[in-house]
């Protein structure tokens, strides 16, 4: 019997484009050659027109956390007080973060999907003496999209090194880094870009720079400044993820070729009409603001769980499921990676099934 086709709709991995995963299959280039080194340059060109930045990129082979542990490693010490605004999973990653290495902070909690309230946010920085701000663009977990444009404006006029997980929104969103104050940018490999797992980036502008120049390196591999230096010939520190680099190289000329601006159009084209075919459904979208990187949706008459599942078992869809106190109520559609309509017809398809066969059961069991 033949397999049947899996359609993925997680935000991260995502589904990757034909011509870069056949990239994967070859035989990885010798690293330490001259044709390297211009390569990872081009690499480096590419990452900084994807943050919009003129600042430096470090490039990791890593997870996005890996990321965000540098950042906290080479440019917070014992010195700094950050505020955290944790409204989920990856909020609270840079808590866990800053607790881990004894990094002084504060949290700004909100309940899931709300937006951040400007006007506290001064306030509790009016109350403390802070040096830095730590936020997540995108909260993944619940598909919120903060106003980082708006908050940079806060950061600059506070002071503030203003650290920016913008893993789940670059590509799908608008971002600019430096239009928008921000000093540190992090991205990875397996969400708009359309790559597998395994790659990070450390976007700083020159503020962050300035600091990480200052600072004593308390971490080996996960040494910015190493990389930084390393960089200026084209070559990494330590043997880097080197298929995945090549993969990343011809995703950038495709991104360059199409346009980032288009690219968001893309993305937010996608996420309207994905929103509009399932607007008679009993779902209700979770956040205050949307981003084009996926759609957070509470189901009111069937456990989330439930449905992710029969997605799965019955039309080989993969959804993103949550945990916590959201396990019954919400569950995630993806709008990056290589889709196409005929896919997505498929997922609305499934959803519109597994919502009208729950209501036939629950008709039955009342007569």
């Amino acid at each position: 019997m033949k397999p049947r086709k899996k359609y993925l709709f997680t935000p991260g991995p995502v589904a990757i484009p034909k011509h870069i995963l056949a990239l994967g299959s070859e035989q990885p280039p010798y690293n330490r050659t001259p044709e390297f080194s211009d390569f990872t340059k081009e690499i480096l060109e590419g990452l900084q027109y994807v943050f919009q930045t003129q600042g430096s990129v470090a490039l990791l082979t890593a997870s996005g956390t890996a990321a965000m542990e540098a950042a906290v490693l080479n440019l917070l010490d014992s010195s700094d007080k950050a505020l955290v605004i944790n409204g989920g999973t990856f909020g609270k990653r840079w808590c866990d973060l800053c607790t881990v290495h004894s990094i002084a902070f504060e949290e700004i909690e909100l309940a899931p999907g709300c937006d951040l309230d400007l006007l506290q946010l001064k306030k509790t920085l009016s109350a403390g003496d802070f040096t830095a701000l730590l936020i997540n663009a995108h909260e993944t977990s619940t598909g919120h999209l903060y106003d980082i444009e708006s908050i940079g404006k806060i950061a600059k006029q506070y002071n503030l090194l203003f650290i920016v997980d913008a893993i789940s929104t670059i590509g799908a969103d608008p971002f600019f880094m430096d239009k928008w104050s921000v000093d540190v940018a992090i991205l990875s490999s397996q969400k708009a870009l359309a790559l597998p797992p395994g790659l990070a980036f450390v976007a700083l502008a020159q503020r962050a720079l300035d600091r990480l120049a200052e600072r004593k390196p308390k971490t080996l591999y996960l040494n910015l400044q190493n990389y930084l230096e390393n960089q200026t010939r084209g070559q990494l520190p330590y043997t880097p993820a080197i298929g995945l680099l090549v993969q990343l190289h011809q995703r950038l000329y495709d991104i360059r070729s199409v346009g980032l601006e288009n690219m968001c159009i893309d993305h937010e084209n996608r996420a309207f009409a994905f929103r509009e075919a399932v607007k008679n459904l009993p779902f209700r979208a979770l956040p205050d603001r949307l981003s084009n990187a996926l759609t957070a949706l509470v189901c009111e008459t069937i456990k989330a769980f439930e449905l992710v599942g029969e997605l799965r078992e019955e039309y080989g869809i993969e959804a993103a499921p949550s945990g916590g106190g959201l396990k019954d109520t919400l569950f995630r559609v993806s709008h990056m990676g290589d889709q196409d309509e005929a896919e997505i017809k498929e997922l609305i398809v499934g959803l519109e099934n597994i919502v009208h066969s729950s209501k036939r059961t629950q008709q039955e069991r009342i007569n």
